[in-house]
């Protein structure tokens, strides 16, 4: 495959243009599996507005610097797994791995052939900072049929992204989120976490982190006809991997040893219809635990519009 594509986006609180272009490969074999590479994967992203309001709104050094005009080359690589072709209708299991890497081969012709500028710490190419990172994800999820179409269906979840070298962030679009029709289903998209940071410092759905774990749950089951319902069952959250005082709080640091604390919790009734073609789904996510809310109320009684979040989303989440 040979692609290329510019993508213009005008939000409340930024302004940029996103091109790219990429020679990728794609292969399976009989048992299931599906591999993509793409040995040339180069993205530029110019960032030509980005709202004063949205800057002084945050602390998060870290975030401002993931939002820079910054190319993006390297390379990547996808495995699926999905046994779902063996037993259609039946139990299935799938699989999912992506892996990315950014600016090495870059950086090490800067490095070989190009003098760094005395007045900044990092290279450029063609006047623009190259970014450089590595960012990986899994995902594995069962699907058990206790009937016709009755089935329990659950999700496993983690990634990370390290910036590295010439980069002081990893871009904000490979950085990871939490919430949405996909994720968390009791927060809106970008709105819970990281970690357990009080009350998110920005207006913006902006929370991200570069690590994120994830489990969930879900019992499916028809109404009539074409109609089915579901019940769920999510936590998880984002955290960023190293303290970095002079960037982010250290609340959004990810610890081995009390990250369970900082886990979103929240469950939910979902409403789906199929329509052959695609299954178009409405899920109502309600709280039940909120880390960035203060140390003792956490835990969340009474059941307010405030805490719940509805999600409209194409497909089923997993």
């Amino acid at each position: 495959k040979l692609e290329a594509s510019i993508n213009f986006q005008d939000r409340p609180y930024y302004r940029r243009t996103l091109s790219s272009i990429g020679l990728g490969y794609q292969w399976s074999n009989r048992h299931y599996s599906n591999f993509t590479l793409r040995p040339i994967d180069i993205n530029v992203v110019d960032v030509a507005r980005l709202d004063s309001t949205f800057l002084a709104s945050t602390q998060n050094k870290y975030l401002i610097n993931s939002y820079k005009t910054q190319l993006i080359a390297g390379l990547s690589f996808s495995y699926a797994y999905n046994n779902q072709r063996k037993n259609l209708g039946g139990n299935a299991t799938v699989l999912r791995f992506n892996f990315e890497s950014s600016g090495n081969l870059i950086d090490l012709m800067e490095h070989a052939f190009a003098k760094r500028p005395k007045a900044r710490d990092y290279y450029t190419l063609f006047g623009i900072r190259y970014s450089q990172y590595v960012r990986a994800d899994l995902s594995v999820s069962r699907k058990i049929m206790l009937g016709e179409k009755t089935a329990l269906a659950g999700r496993l979840y983690g990634g990370f992204a390290k910036a590295y070298g010439n980069s002081d962030a990893v871009p904000f679009d490979r950085l990871f989120y939490a919430g949405g029709s996909n994720s968390m289903r009791g927060w809106a998209a970008r709105t819970l976490g990281p970690g357990s940071v009080p009350d998110p410092d920005s207006a913006y759905p902006t929370q991200l982190g570069d690590m994120k774990l994830e489990a969930n749950l879900e019992f499916r089951f028809p109404i009539w006809g074409i109609v089915h319902g579901a019940t769920f069952f999510d936590l998880g959250n984002i955290w960023y991997m190293k303290s970095n005082p002079a960037e982010y709080a250290e609340e959004a640091v990810f610890h081995f040893d009390d990250f369970y604390k900082q886990l979103g919790f929240n469950t939910g009734l979902g409403i789906r219809l199929d329509i052959k073609f695609a299954v178009l789904r409405l899920d109502w996510g309600i709280q039940l635990h909120n880390p960035n809310r203060p140390a003792g109320e956490r835990w969340i009684h009474n059941l307010r519009w405030a805490n719940t979040a509805l999600n409209f989303g194409v497909g089923y989440p997993f």
